[in-house]
């Protein structure tokens, strides 16, 4: 199993000494003692380097091709890069679940952007459904949401974080 995490270099070691990257592909390595048919995997990138974080996404692409892994996180980069399907959640309520490139295809030409002044949020937040507010080389962004073309904002290329805010939006309006 250190073979197949890529640990082996390091058998001898303590595992307290490990790197917080090393110490997630140990726990990946225990979870397949078992010959599992399912893992299930929680914020597994979390708080690691980007070098570990891709050596530890490739390592769950992998056992993906052989068992089923559930991936349960924020980071949406990893969704899209791991995961043939996927589902977003809020408060115990699945809100929607989909192929992250369908879901990302549903919102062509939806999406709208614009850098505004700080002070004029609220003006924009009472005429159009924002769905995310982003600062850019400290200027803020926001997109919004609209099926009609917007002639004073930028079409937006939406992103798989959009299909998050859009349907956290959605959801919390109905509440």
């Amino acid at each position: 199993m250190l073979d197949k995490v890529n640990l082996t270099a390091h058998g001898a070691r303590e595992v307290h000494t490990f790197s917080g990257g090393m110490k997630q592909r140990f726990g990946i390595a225990q979870a397949l003692l078992g010959n599992p048919k399912l893992i299930i995997v929680d914020e597994p990138t979390a708080g690691l380097d980007p070098e570990e974080r891709n050596r530890l996404n490739n390592l769950l692409g992998e056992i993906s091709e052989e068992i089923v892994v559930i991936l349960s996180t924020h980071l949406v980069t990893d969704v899209y890069h791991l995961c043939s399907q996927m589902a977003i959640m809020q408060h115990g309520e699945v809100l929607i679940t989909g192929e992250p490139g369908r879901l990302i295809a549903k919102l062509n030409g939806k999406l709208w952007t614009k850098a505004i002044d700080r002070s004029t949020l609220s003006d924009y937040a009472s005429r159009y459904t924002i769905i995310s507010e982003q600062l850019i080389a400290k200027k803020l962004h926001i997109t919004v949401f609209s099926t009609v073309p917007l002639t004073d904002f930028q079409l937006a290329e939406p992103t798989l974080e959009h299909v998050y805010f859009t349907y956290l939006h959605t959801f919390e309006a109905r509440l």
